[in-house]
């Protein structure tokens, strides 16, 4: 965190390249599995701090933010979509229609929860927009999760930085304990579907 508040303050007199630093770096963060190596929750805090000392402008680092990750979600979705149209009748697809049969009726009734929540687990935030495209999930549906979700995660994270930045050195504390408690909660709820499918069959 330290070191990425230092090199955003590096860049203080450019404020276009660092709004296109937030974008760039929250599309990257939310993109399907490239996503898991991007640490763009920790910039988007550390812009939210720069905010706070009137280098840059709260709003547009807020908008630049949403406006990154809502993109990534829905490139990822339309891009599994593709790629699941091009192979749905390769063999290897053939072989696990069952279990692909159970995501598409998982992402029917649980799908809104599912972009909601896996929003804000990091591990995850890269993944299900791409799952979701897989399992066939209804487009309207998932781009109004994918853009209420983003708006919320634009706002909290770079609020974060923005009201509570001086405190640097608890916030991935409690980012960890935010991600364990949405995990938790998609947790139960595929659980919960398991146990029902289960008792259907």
């Amino acid at each position: 965190m330290n070191g990425t508040l230092a090199f955003l303050e590096s860049l203080k007199n450019n404020h276009l390249l660092l709004y296109s630093l937030v974008f760039v770096v929250s599309f990257l963060e939310s993109f399907a599995f490239l996503g898991e190596f991007v640490p763009g929750a920790v910039f988007s805090v550390g812009s939210g701090y720069l905010a706070s000392k009137g280098i840059i402008n709260i709003y547009i680092t807020i908008a630049s933010a949403v406006l990154g990750a809502v993109f990534a979600d829905v490139v990822s979705f339309y891009l599994a979509i593709w790629f699941y149209d091009d192979f749905r009748d390769k063999a290897i697809l053939k072989k696990h229609n069952k279990i692909i049969g159970k995501g598409v009726e998982f992402f029917k009734k649980h799908g809104g929860k599912s972009v909601f929540l896996g929003r804000f687990v990091g591990a995850l935030r890269p993944l299900v927009p791409f799952l979701a495209g897989v399992f066939k999930m209804n487009r309207y549906e998932f781009l109004f999760w994918a853009i209420t979700s983003g708006i919320l995660w634009g706002i909290s994270y770079v609020g974060v930085g923005y009201f509570f930045g001086s405190q640097w050195k608890y916030i991935p504390s409690i980012f960890s304990k935010v991600n364990l408690l949405f995990l938790l909660i998609l947790f139960i709820i595929v659980v919960a579907y398991a146990l029902r499918s289960g008792k259907k069959e």
